[in-house]
């Protein structure tokens, strides 16, 4: 697919994300950054300059272009790697959050700033920088830190809670915003990298894409090893309960265990029990914790 012509019927202000039909009923999803200068707007004709997998292999546009008449349709198409007006400012935004991280990753993001040619293979890898607070993007669980989202309003990110400071590194999570769910996926930077690569293979990316972002976080400090597709993720033993796991308010408002206390008033202030996020917000204050903003 590279040259067909759809309707803009959905926009997602918050991420900057939406939806394309095309003439035979198709839907294809769309970033900001596919949208080669022009304001993408409910309504609008585009043209889809490329196509790409995106997650779970939900087809996602690589560049569009405007169409508002026959002689802008007929237009030569835009080159679909031209490069943002405004400086990405990823690391920048990492680094200003206060939030722990490794060299490895801060290296990436610095690098992803600067060099255009990675950060669209990141995108096309389904990892799209936007680092910030879970919150900017509706994840419930206060200590998300966001650093990518994958295409499908989904994200990537640190789990930055306090009861982690004695882990070498912050574990990385992922949120999947249909299910409000998080889940744990590597203890460290490479190890995620090597199950973003994994996973962006089992998912059809383009094996080139794929070889070439292999090799330049090799060179930025990643192991060259080989990972596993990250597949559902887990449910670790410092994420809150959920299920048959979860019990009533009560019994965690009467838990003699701070750290299980905590766990369980996450858990059900997240769902929105309003006992549980008053009593949850009186023990944060108690013991000086602050979610990440």
């Amino acid at each position: 697919m590279s040259d067909d012509i759809g309707t803009i019927t959905e926009i997602e202000p918050e991420d900057q994300l939406g939806w394309i039909e095309l003439a035979n009923g198709e839907r294809i999803r769309f970033g900001g950054t596919a949208c080669k200068g022009f304001v993408p707007a409910v309504g609008m004709s585009v043209r889809v300059l490329g196509t790409r997998p995106g997650y779970r292999g939900v087809l996602k546009a690589t560049g569009l272009e405007k169409v508002s008449g026959a002689a802008a349709a007929a237009a030569p198409a835009a080159p679909a790697d031209a490069a943002a007006d405004e400086p990405r400012t990823a690391l920048h935004a990492l680094q200003q959050s206060g939030v722990r991280s490794e060299e490895l990753l801060q290296k990436l993001l610095g690098k992803a700033d600067v060099d255009d040619a990675l950060h669209a293979d990141l995108e096309a890898l389904c990892f799209e920088v936007r680092p910030g607070p879970g919150a900017e993007v509706g994840c419930g669980n206060p200590w998300v830190f966001v650093v990518a989202m994958d295409g499908g309003r989904n994200a990537y990110g640190l789990y930055t809670h306090p009861l982690l400071a004695e882990h070498p590194q912050l574990p990385w999570v992922f949120w999947d915003h249909e299910r409000d769910t998080v889940r744990a996926l590597a203890d460290d930077t490479a190890g995620f990298l090597q199950g973003l690569l994994a996973t962006a293979s089992a998912s059809g990316v383009d094996p080139t894409v794929v070889q070439r972002a292999h090799r330049a976080f090799v060179e930025l400090g990643m192991p060259d090893a080989q990972g596993q597709p990250f597949g559902d993720g887990v449910l670790a033993e410092w994420l809150p309960p959920e299920g048959d796991a979860l019990r009533p308010v009560d019994a965690y408002l009467a838990e003699t265990d701070g750290a299980e206390m905590e766990r369980g008033l996450l858990a059900h202030a997240w769902r929105g029990d309003a006992r549980a996020v008053e009593a949850l917000r009186s023990l944060y204050e108690t013991w000086g914790w602050t979610p990440p903003r």
